[in-house]
């Protein structure tokens, strides 16, 4: 295997977890806004379309069509239909936006450690993230509060990037990002096979699974290494 000259990590499942309940979240965030400004959707109506999105999302994420949240506002405003007003659907944007912030996310073990001592050998460090409802300007603030964003030289997300993993162009900027121009001496950390293995492995990198949060179950070709725990990637990726 080339030196490895700098390694990305996928975010989800690998660098952060996210506990259930983003629905909730935003349903009480919106549940203001409608209470605030009378508007005539009930809490049936309100939970039962914010419920859709997770499903809207994968869906279209498989598809490798992006769905952000752009997208999920109009989804949900088609579905209150006449009920609003532009200036309830800017409230409602507005509060969708704020409640992106207050998610239950907590780092994955070793996390910050594993990346400290990654670009302590000089090792360039970057993230190449597919994201949903919660966009890049979210996510950096989670990784900044449990110390990962310090230790990141740049992070490819995909809401930023155009594409989703596994499209070769959000591996291309990442790696542009990071300055490197042969793939071969760049390394790829996460926990699907499908996006982060094949993608990675697509554009020439070395493929490393994190099986330690998920044990992804599809089918699909398996990466060149797979570690439980981040603190065995050093190990893996041989000598700096």
């Amino acid at each position: 295997m080339a030196k490895i000259r700098a390694v990305t990590f996928d975010l989800w499942n690998t660098l952060l977890t996210s506990s259930p309940g983003a629905v909730e979240i935003r349903s009480r965030f919106w549940s203001e806004v409608v209470d605030e400004r009378g508007l005539e959707i009930d809490a049936d109506l309100l939970h039962g379309t914010l419920s859709m999105l997770p499903d809207r999302f994968d869906e279209e994420w498989r598809a490798g069509r992006q769905y952000g949240p752009t997208e999920a506002l109009a989804d949900c405003f088609t579905a209150f239909g006449d009920r609003l007003t532009s200036e309830d659907r800017d409230a409602l944007a507005a509060a969708f936006e704020a409640a992106s912030y207050e998610l239950k996310v907590a780092p994955v073990a070793d996390a910050a450690d594993v990346l400290s001592a990654v670009a302590a050998t000089g090792v360039a460090v970057g993230i190449i993230s597919d994201t949903a409802l919660a966009t890049g300007r979210h996510l950096r603030t989670y990784l900044d509060a449990y110390g990962i964003l310090q230790h990141v030289t740049f992070a490819a997300f995909s809401d930023e990037v155009g594409v989703y993993k596994p499209d070769p162009a959000i591996f291309a900027a990442a790696l542009d990002g990071l300055g490197i121009g042969d793939p071969a001496t760049a390394a790829h950390v996460g926990d699907l096979k499908r996006t982060d293995v094949a993608g990675a492995r697509a554009m020439g990198m070395s493929t490393v699974r994190f099986r330690g949060v998920v044990d992804d179950p599809e089918d699909g070709a398996e990466a060149d290494h797979v570690i439980d725990r981040l603190a065995d990637l050093p190990r893996v990726l041989g000598p700096g």
